[in-house]
């Protein structure tokens, strides 16, 4: 029996207006639960510590004259008190992450004594007669503008950096240090908060973090993640609407917010709360057992990683290898995407070393769309523009010494190379040619590389799908972006609440794009993974399987709940599943399928990391 979770998505609740987005749910209770996407799963229960923000204009304020040496200590001040929280965040971030991570934050450290910053700002305040707030906004604003304006890419990177010591120095001049406002054992509600503020906070003994703004593939999300803190992000107006004090429910497993519970309530989530760190403690019982069907059939489960530290949870988790490395990530978090070749060779080796003799796949830069690119210009529709490996093509200097890189670590392991957003095998075949190059690069100077490197492609535009024979003989492997993918086919924004209820990746046009790439690769002899968020989706799990997926790759946490499920079912029912669930007409007719065919081959639905069953959807966490 299907037992529905006590609190509906905005997209099950009835009476929505197409013409207006969607508003609260509020269940018989009488509790508001407020609705967002998962950025790292838990369930924190607790009281809320509203981090406010102070508005980000600096208005012009003149001082007399004669006060400008105390307002330049005042200044002095500010930056000492900057220096400290970065050299804490520093520290905090080698200990947690690695040395590698506080990359960023040494880089905003170095701005804070950078003479010609230090000496612009003095020079304002004595000749200006401007407060130092408004000497700092003024100056450093002017110096974002040039670096934004600049033709190097390192240097307009070097913008976000920093606008960050910007209202880093202003929040001190204002109001002191942040850090020492924050009680342990609450929960950070904010608009939006800094990988930087993550670090601290986490030291501080928080319990999780909701947000009105950020993406689950934000560098806060990322932190939270490596951190093991529970995260709800993309809440809206969330920090408008509670005060310090008000206790709430943050359900990082669902992403959802529960606004000051019920007492019942409070004992439904008490109790998913405990069911989760059980399911947590009894996943590494499965780790070293095989995802094999009960007919033999064994399938590989990959985890897809951000940063290094996550290869230790591939032996927690039971994970067969790296399925999906996000390089842009793991640059940004040294500062730069821009970041030289013997830096990036150091950052892959680790990873690579820690996964062998796991294979690990290696996706090149992937930049553009919803993901940060530092390079950007503006567009008025970019998941159809300048993004993936047409960015990497267009600035080869860019794509160069992250293949000359590559080729190095894999001497230390298994490797795969994956391209991102591929729309033509020609763009195939111009990677080919500048791997030739790298390769011939790396000889000129006699360093030693691993010459043959598997390139396959990221399937996530339909056009692919449909030629997926044709692109078979320009790859070794294929990987399925089921997140794009799904997007791309049924024109539907995943992040806009007014479309989001028409997003499935269950329906039967995606499915059958799924099973023509699987056709085609089987033909040519390559094997096929799915790197998409519904690889971690057990719910979804027999639906892939039945289309002839070889690997399926998610983040390490869902792992074990697939490979759960794998081990139940037959391969041979999961394809005779699929072709009944292919002659369907839309997303609910597969679900409803989908539904009765767990019901009778496994008994229930399947279980999600609070014990609840799970929906169509499943795990929220964003996966490619």
């Amino acid at each position: 029996m299907h037992h529905p979770s006590p609190h509906p998505s905005r997209a099950e609740a009835s009476g929505e207006s197409l013409l207006s987005p969607p508003e609260d749910t509020t269940d018989a209770s009488g509790d508001v639960i407020i609705d967002g996407v998962a950025a790292s799963p838990g369930i924190a229960i607790g009281p809320v510590y509203l981090l406010k923000r102070e508005s980000g204009r600096v208005e012009a304020e003149r001082i007399d004259p004669a006060t400008a040496a105390h307002e330049t200590e005042r200044f002095e001040k500010a930056v000492s008190q900057a220096e400290r929280a970065l050299s804490s965040i520093i520290s905090v971030t080698r200990e947690k992450l690695g040395e590698e991570s506080s990359a960023i934050f040494e880089a905003q450290q170095l701005m804070l004594r950078d003479d010609a910053l230090y000496k612009a700002v003095v020079h304002h305040i004595e000749e200006q007669h401007s407060s130092a707030s408004y000497a700092i906004d003024q100056v450093m604003t002017r110096y974002r503008q040039r670096l934004e304006g600049s033709d190097s890419p390192y240097l307009r990177q070097r913008s976000d950096d920093l606008l960050e010591v910007q209202q880093r120095l202003i929040t001190y001049l204002r109001r002191g240090e942040l850090l020492a406002d924050v009680p342990p054992d609450t929960i950070i509600i904010s608009q939006a908060l800094t990988a930087a503020e993550m670090m601290l906070f986490s030291r501080r003994g928080i319990l999780g973090c909701g947000l009105d703004y950020s993406g689950p593939t934000s560098h806060v999300a990322i932190m939270a993640r490596a951190l093991g803190l529970p995260a709800v992000v993309s809440l809206h107006d969330l920090s408008e609407r509670v005060e310090t004090g008000d206790m709430i429910v943050l359900d990082g497993i669902r992403g959802r917010v529960v606004l000051r519970p019920s007492d019942d309530t409070l004992r439904i989530f008490q109790k998913r709360n405990r069911r989760f760190q059980e399911i947590r403690t009894q996943q590494r019982e499965l780790a070293p057992l095989p995802a094999e069907t009960t007919d033999g059939v064994t399938i590989d489960l990959h985890a897809n990683i951000e940063i290094a530290q996550e290869t230790d949870l591939l032996d927690d988790h039971g994970a067969d290898g790296i399925g999906l490395v996000r390089t842009e990530v793991l640059l940004l978090l040294q500062g730069s995407i821009t970041q030289p070749e013997e830096v990036q060779y150091k950052l892959y080796r680790q990873i690579v070393e820690a996964a062998a003799p796991r294979p690990t796949t290696i996706r090149v830069m992937d930049l553009g769309g919803d993901k940060m690119l530092p390079l950007a210009r503006r567009e008025n529709n970019p998941f159809l523009g300048w993004r993936g490996i047409r960015v990497l093509l267009d600035k080869p200097d860019l794509l160069l010494p992250q293949l000359r890189a590559l080729l190095r670590c894999a001497q230390h392991g298994p490797v795969r190379l994956l391209l991102p957003m591929v729309t033509t095998r020609r763009e195939v075949q111009h990677v080919h040619k500048l791997l030739d190059r790298a390769r011939e690069e790396l000889a000129s100077r006699h360093v030693p590389f691993e010459a043959n490197l598997p390139v396959g492609i990221m399937v996530e535009v339909p056009s692919v799908a449909l030629q997926a024979d044709v692109f078979a003989e320009v790859c070794d492997f294929f990987s399925i972006g089921s997140n794009d993918l799904t997007q791309y086919t049924l024109a539907v924004d995943r992040g806009n609440d007014l479309v989001a209820d028409r997003y499935s990746e269950l329906h039967p046009a995606v499915l059958t794009l799924i099973k023509r790439t699987t056709d085609a690769a089987r033909a040519a002899g390559i094997p096929v993974s799915v790197c998409g968020e519904v690889a971690g989706n057990p719910m979804a799990t027999p639906i892939l399987l039945g289309l002839g997926v070889d690997q399926l790759s998610a983040s390490p946490i869902y792992i074990p709940g697939v490979k759960r499920l794998i081990r139940r079912i037959a391969h041979a029912e999961a394809r005779s599943l699929v072709r009944k669930a292919l002659d369907l007409h839309d997303a609910e007719d597969v679900q409803r399928l989908l539904t009765d065919w767990f019901h009778t081959h496994v008994g229930h639905l399947p279980l999600g990391l609070d014990g609840e069953t799970l929906g169509a959807h499943g795990p929220q966490v964003a996966s490619s």
